[in-house]
């Protein structure tokens, strides 16, 4: 068993990919969203505790934090402030201030939010990834990294960020107790503000030419390839297109087709672009989204997934609401599987 449930945390990323191995089922967590009044996550992690916990207990093999952004550390900082006795954390992999400066820059009272917290718990933090450095956590985490292999045979493959995305985030990120400030909408990534419903014809939307996203968090995204059981999947967190690609290149020199494609940064249409689709050869897309606040997935990132591909499926981690609800009533011309979450679910349910 393979599967990915992408959890309904508003305009958010919290994504629990489970495996099983020697009948054994075990998870990663990647991401929690963003504070969130109604708990879902610590509802849904209860729910997979009850169903397939051991002992009582139930274990991530790492707890991953793609970056500093809002919409996908909140979730974390409120989980490990309420850390339930249950719950067990192999490692934390998260890029904090002392990965992004030299050694002799830091001192040992030095710490953001999260760091605290990690420290405070005595939680593995980037224990998988190797240290230059005497003593302390482990290494950054970016693509130029060698694959690790969890408990159980999940192998994992850092596709972003690569160097200078961590030194274009060590240059905004000079306060040691306070992160950069989480950008949202205001780097100008134009989220569709000319998205309207009902939607027009598929070819009405454009499909050629691309303006990158120029976030630096986002450019720091970890963005990674997930394989097991021989099925492939991408969770590109809010990465940048170009560094995925690239980090593809750098870990699949040959071209191979992902199972799965988690689209970055909610289905924004400057985080994917052609020759990321060219070189993936996907035909199942998960968009994490409620839609409300920002009003993803944007009508032109569609297209461009119809445009590369013959109807395939796109799956939303919400079935109703402002945005992602819509989808279910889509022109004709708009040829592709639009999927759900089962009622009253509090994710969808994605086995590979």
């Amino acid at each position: 068993m393979f599967r990915v449930r992408s959890i309904q945390v508003d305009h958010g990323d919290s994504l629990l990919v489970s495996y099983t191995s020697d009948g054994h089922v075990r998870h990663l967590l990647v991401d929690g969203g963003p504070a969130n009044p109604s708990k879902t996550l610590q509802k849904v992690l209860n729910k997979v505790l009850g169903e397939e916990g051991v002992n009582g207990r139930l274990r991530l093999e790492a707890l991953v934090v793609t970056h500093y952004d809002l919409d996908h550390i909140e979730g974390v900082i409120e989980l490990l402030q309420q850390k339930p006795s249950w719950l067990e954390i192999g490692d934390v992999w998260f890029n904090g201030y002392e990965h992004l400066q030299p050694a002799d820059k830091l001192g040992p009272a030095q710490g953001d939010k999260l760091s605290r917290l990690i420290r405070s718990l005595g939680l593995p933090w980037n224990a998988s990834f190797p240290n230059d450095r005497a003593g302390g956590e482990g290494g950054a985490i970016h693509q130029g990294v060698l694959p690790v292999t969890l408990p159980g045979g999940l192998e994992v493959r850092v596709l972003s960020p690569d160097e200078p995305g961590l030194k274009a985030l060590a240059r905004v990120w000079t306060n040691p107790q306070s992160p950069p400030p989480d950008e949202g909408v205001v780097h100008g990534d134009s989220l569709g503000p000319n998205d309207r419903w009902p939607l027009n014809d598929y070819r009405d939307y454009r499909i050629g030419g691309f303006t990158a996203d120029g976030s630096t968090p986002n450019r720091s995204s970890i963005a990674l390839l997930l394989t097991f059981d021989n099925k492939r999947v991408l969770l590109a967190a809010d990465a940048l297109a170009s560094v995925v690609t690239s980090g593809l290149k750098m870990h699949l020199p040959d071209i191979r087709p992902i199972d799965l494609l988690k689209v970055s940064h909610h289905g924004s249409k400057r985080n994917t672009d052609r020759d990321l689709l060219d070189r993936i050869n996907c035909r199942r897309f998960l968009i994490s989204t409620s839609g409300a606040k920002h009003k993803h997935p944007d009508f032109d990132l569609i297209a461009l997934l119809l445009s590369r591909n013959n109807c395939p499926d796109i799956i939303f981690n919400y079935g109703k609401g402002h945005w992602p609800g819509e989808w279910r009533n889509k022109p004709p011309s708009w040829r592709f599987n639009a999927v759900f979450p089962r009622s009253n679910d509090l994710f969808v349910d994605i086995e590979l």
